[in-house]
């Protein structure tokens, strides 16, 4: 039968393995959640640039139009810089549910969530 100095070697040693598997785990489990955070800043910032463009290009196009209407360079250029203004307060009015909600709801998922579903259950 083994000793009591057997047993606490065993158990010291099996604390140091769980202790040494378990910052291995940590390690993996925030370079997965860098990952993909970073992969989500990266794919926004390209859309985002690409984005601007299309609307730089957009609102040419709408000047453009206009000013073949209006005959009037200024009322063209007027109209379009309008149409920014209450497209910026559209965006600030609905910041609620268009930016701080997505942006919360995928932090809380991705920070909590992914937790949760490697727990085991406790039913």
């Amino acid at each position: 039968m083994a000793t009591t100095d057997e047993l606490i070697v065993k158990l010291i040693a099996s604390v140091k393995r769980y202790a040494g598997l378990r910052g291995r785990y940590i390690k993996l489990d925030l370079s997965e959640k860098l990952t993909l955070l970073l992969t989500v800043l990266i794919l926004g910032a390209v859309l985002f640039v690409i984005g601007l463009i299309a609307v730089i290009f957009l609102s040419l196009t709408l000047y453009a139009a206009l000013h073949a209407w209006l005959d009037s360079a200024c009322a063209a250029y007027a109209i379009v810089a309008g149409l920014f203004i209450a497209f910026c307060l559209l965006i600030y009015a609905m910041r609620q549910r268009w930016i701080v909600g997505p942006l919360s709801r995928f932090f809380t998922h991705l920070l909590l969530d992914q937790e949760n579903e490697k727990s085991p259950r406790q039913d």
